[in-house]
């Protein structure tokens, strides 16, 4: 079974991985992809060319040491079948992207509520994802 899993180095992002990990009959029969979607980058005022390709060279570095403490922390809990990928743009149109790009059987991703009225719904991106992902979506909090 091939399952993306939206990680975004926050404690509902690890428990989703970790969902995956204890809901497996065989952890060694799951293929899991990490993914992290990294936001277009917002710009306030006028930059010069090196300041914006310093910025973009920041985020990816950035991107890629998340991507490699959720891998370690994956492979830390027993998942053995486990890749990264990177994204850019609107999270929740992301993660539906790769999914249907990588063939994935399942999205598992956590939710965050942002709010007391936040708390009553799931979170923006998950909601996103549910209605735009053809395959199932398990959502974790």
């Amino acid at each position: 079974m091939k399952v993306l899993i939206p990680v975004d180095d926050s404690d509902v992002a690890r428990r989703a991985v970790e969902h995956v990990q204890r809901v497996a009959h065989d952890p060694a029969s799951i293929e899991a992809i990490l993914l992290n979607v990294r936001s277009d980058p917002e710009y306030h005022g006028e930059l010069a060319p090196l300041d914006y390709k310093a910025i973009e060279r920041a985020q990816r570095e950035a991107q890629q040491k998340l991507l490699a403490r959720a891998l370690e922390h994956a492979q830390r809990i027993g998942l053995t079948r486990v890749s990264i990928d990177a994204a850019q743009g609107s999270a929740g149109d992301e993660i539906a992207r790769v999914a249907q790009e990588k063939g994935v059987d399942q999205i598992v991703m956590g939710t965050h509520g942002r709010g007391a009225v936040g708390r009553l719904f799931l979170g923006s991106v998950a909601q996103r994802v549910i209605h735009l992902a053809p395959m199932p979506v398990t959502v974790v909090k």
